[in-house]
């Protein structure tokens, strides 16, 4: 299988499938959202069904407190406890007087009230006889065909001893409001009242389920769950009727021991959610679409990319270090093809350092044979010129002789030097670190050179602007270095012309003091572009008659020193070279108690050569 087509399978499978599994879990938290809306709601209205209730069984109790709680009541009481006939004494007439008048009141909330004596016996009854609350005619007329029954002590004084109850049969339309039986939440939800003392319906909107036992609202054919979801104090269920998913949630009033449950239709709700749902699927599948097409491409573009980068690879393994790499923009690919840019220049110059170092090998073995061979004839010479020179001094020989002699021993110097040099590129052992300045370093240079600069009429400028130029280093090996760039722009100048010396202060994060910056440049003809990169190579030389190895050598020794060395392409005027030294600055001296450290050196600027 290819890179491809991998890739835009995984892209399939974590990408697409994720987005429509959230599709369909979005829904699902939708539903479960609306599930919990239902329940808030129908738990709101329960809260306000029993809250009328609560209030309305308040009410009818203060009421029989009325009719227990009086001194007609009590008489009465008192008489029958006499054993005397309640109803033929004036406590029954004035009893009768005061109840009649209260029942003309309680009426409409009562099927009837009883005063019952201690053994349960009645001695007083108001309202409907009791075989009315089975008459079918009186079924149609009352509110609800379950009546609830409210048991009061009657106590006299001044013991408070209780000697009897009042019965009250309400009218179950007393404690509940009819417009509130009839508020739900949607139009398909309804509320249910159930008896738990009895176990029976008292309110539902099928008549068929009235007075009907529970168990038959909870059963197959009704609501399908179990009676245990009414255990607690209060709470919420769901449950299935007719197909259609419902909600309903219930309080258990404890006086009387009524449960009011509150249900609405999930389905009666649920349509623009699934509507949402199919928009969702669909505008997901066609983000889809454009994400796979837009992926596609983009993985087209880096494959491409890494097709040729593998190609580049694969040229780079057959020795072609000039391979074509595909551009790189800002993303992974584009970073890989510059960092593989980066890894072929930098093995390119690998072999390059691996190809100056068998030079390098070769020279040192040429340089160690060489300075056996010559150095040995070469002191010899030396000790026979400085004795003509002495012999010239004391005049022993022509006098006309005493500047040959001079040229001479000078030459040889020059040629010792040589062969230093030569045997100072394949040292190694480091060069030697001490604090020095490099302004001072620099006027040594110029005047160690100066007869030559003068001969070939080369004027000297220097700028030395660095305020800081102690660098820790060998004085005589930077010395050699600056004497080399020296001397190279004086023969790049035979007809004559100028050099300048600028020095500057940089800072440099990896630094901490900084560096200093020495600029040495010339009005020559410049270097060739072909070997600008090459030209710190030993045996590269623009000299006709040169041997490549004094810019080897000075590279060797500010590498040795931590520094860099280069040649600056920009040139004013377009023409001459310019060679850019970088040192490290030494760490600024400490100083002790009572003045300055006598390891301060002073800052002295070289001497401008004529």
């Amino acid at each position: 299988m290819k890179l491809r087509t991998r890739i835009l399978t995984l892209f399939a499978l974590l990408g697409v499938v994720p987005v429509l599994a959230l599709g369909m879990f979005g829904y699902v938290r939708s539903m479960a959202a609306l599930e919990s809306l239902l329940e808030e709601e129908t738990t709101t209205i329960t809260h306000r069904i029993v809250s009328d209730l609560l209030e309305r069984y308040a009410l009818r109790a203060t009421e029989l407190q009325l009719v227990a709680g009086n001194v007609e009541t009590e008489s009465l009481y008192r008489v029958h406890a006499e054993g005397l006939n309640a109803s033929d004494s004036e406590a029954f007439a004035a009893a009768d007087a005061y109840l009649s008048s209260v029942w003309a009141l309680f009426r409409p909330s009562y099927h009837r009230i009883e005063l019952r004596d201690s053994t349960g016996a009645r001695l007083y009854v108001l309202g409907e006889p009791e075989t009315l609350r089975t008459d079918p005619g009186m079924a149609e007329r009352l509110p609800y065909r379950e009546a609830v029954e409210l048991e009061f002590p009657v106590t006299v004084a001044p013991t408070s001893d209780t000697v009897g109850t009042v019965v009250a049969v309400l009218r179950s339309g007393a404690l509940l409001s009819d417009d509130l039986l009839k508020t739900t939440f949607g139009r398909a939800g309804y509320t249910t009242l159930l008896n738990r003392a009895r176990g029976t319906v008292i309110h539902h909107p099928s008549r068929r389920l009235l007075n009907q036992p529970t168990d038959r609202l909870f059963s197959q054919d009704g609501w399908n769950v179990d009676t245990t979801v009414l255990s607690p104090d209060s709470g919420s269920f769901s449950y299935r009727e007719s197909d259609s998913l419902r909600v309903a949630s219930f309080f258990n009033v404890p006086t009387p021991p009524w449960t009011v449950v509150v249900s609405a239709a999930v389905d009666e709700f649920a349509p623009p959610f699934a509507r949402m749902r199919n928009v969702n699927l669909v505008v997901m599948l066609l983000v889809a679409a454009a994400i796979g097409l837009s992926f596609y491409l983009m993985t087209r573009r880096a494959t491409l990319s890494l097709e040729q980068l593998t190609a580049a690879a694969d040229g780079v393994a057959r020795g072609e270090l000039s391979p074509q790499i595909p551009g790189g923009g800002s993303d992974e690919v584009g970073r890989l093809s510059r960092a593989f840019g980066i890894m072929v220049e930098e093995v390119r110059k690998m072999l390059e350092r691996v190809e100056e170092t068998r030079h390098m090998a070769v020279m040192g073995e040429f340089a160690s044979r060489v300075s056996h061979e010559i150095r040995t004839p070469l002191t010899s010479i030396k000790l026979n010129l400085q004795e003509l020179g002495r012999d010239s001094e004391q005049g022993r020989i022509p006098e006309d002789s005493a500047p040959a002699v001079r040229i001479c021993l000078r030459e040889v110097e020059r040629l010792d030097q040589a062969v230093s040099s030569v045997l100072g590129m394949v040292r190694t052992h480091p060069p030697g670190r001490e604090p020095c300045s490099l302004h001072r370093i620099l006027a040594d240079a110029t005047e160690a050179v100066g007869p030559q600069l003068e001969q070939d009429n080369v004027r000297v400028e220097q700028h030395l602007r660095a305020a800081q130029d102690r660098v820790l280093g060998d004085p005589r090996d930077l010395e050699g270095v600056f004497v080399n760039l020296l001397v190279n722009s004086s023969e790049a100048m035979p007809g004559g012309g100028t050099v300048r010396i600028d020095t500057e202060n940089r800072e440099v994060a990896s630094t901490a003091p900084g560096i200093i910056q020495v600029r040495v440049s010339d009005d020559g003809p410049g270097i060739p572009a072909e070997i600008r990169g090459k030209i710190f190579r030993p045996f590269v030389s623009t000299k006709v008659d040169g041997t490549g190895f004094g810019l080897a050598v000075a590279r060797r020794t500010v590498e040795e020193h931590q520094g860099r060395i280069e040649v600056d392409p920009a040139s004013p005027g377009g023409k001459g070279a310019i060679f850019v030294v970088e040192l490290p600055l030494a760490e600024a001296p400490t100083s002790t108690s009572g003045g300055t450290s006598t390891s301060e050196e002073e800052h002295i600027p070289a001497p401008e050569a004529k």
